[in-house]
């Protein structure tokens, strides 16, 4: 987990000011890891639960079966073609990290009646990464942010077992280190990025974080 801790630190000094989609992109630069942005890690597993323009979308790719059922092995040039065109079809990552590129990465419900197949763990899947900037929420609006990222995680089998790591973005005069020691415990940094700080939180495995408690509880949020 250091070694990719590090080289998520080094991109962010390597840019000038820091922005979402450039810091993902620049993952995959002088690394031996692959970093795969906006990873689908879940698709639909039956036209129905899609509308009908996205539905059609799918037909028209060849991605359905006769009885309206999802393909499910996919390339990952595929995949990022369909998750453009058929946005409500996919359940997407920031990034996830791999020490080996696939040829196909295969997909599976859990149950014959769950709306989606989800991404099965080829061997080497190391990480997720989810980035964001968030100039003028709240503690607390920060912290559901960074739950909804995780829960949506956590509902994929594959990513429970590999490392998280959470890149936030903030004004220099915005604190939230209650927050990162509260789900990230002492594992955390932060860099200094042109007009905002950006804090780096992580844990070796997604379930591993705690998430059963709140540094704002829903019942005192306003």
């Amino acid at each position: 987990m250091q070694e990719i801790i590090a080289h998520i630190e080094k991109s962010v000094h390597d840019l000038e000011a820091f922005e979402t989609e450039a810091f993902l992109e620049l993952l995959d630069v002088d690394s031996h890891l692959h970093w795969k942005t906006h990873f689908p890690v879940a698709i639909v597993h039956h036209k129905s639960r899609v509308d009908e323009a996205t539905a059609l979308v799918l037909e028209r790719e060849g991605v359905l079966d006769d009885e309206g059922f999802t393909r499910s092995e996919y390339s990952f040039e595929a995949l990022q073609e369909l998750s453009k065109e058929a946005t409500n079809a996919f359940k997407q990552v920031g990034a996830l990290c791999i020490a080996k590129e696939s040829d196909s990465y295969r997909y599976a419900p859990k149950r014959p009646a769950d709306k989606w197949k989800k991404v099965l763990d080829n061997g080497s899947f190391k990480a997720v990464v989810e980035a964001g900037v968030y100039d003028d929420e709240s503690l607390c609006e920060i912290e559901t942010k960074l739950r909804d990222l995780m829960r949506s995680s956590k509902e994929v089998p594959a990513l429970k077992p590999i490392g998280f790591v959470w890149v936030a973005a903030l004004p220099k005069e915005e604190l939230i280190g209650e927050l990162l020691t509260h789900y990230f415990g002492n594992c955390f940094l932060g860099v200094d990025c042109g007009n905002r700080y950006v804090y780096i939180g992580w844990n070796d495995t997604l379930g591993g974080i705690d998430m059963r408690h709140f540094v704002c509880p829903p019942a005192k949020e306003k």
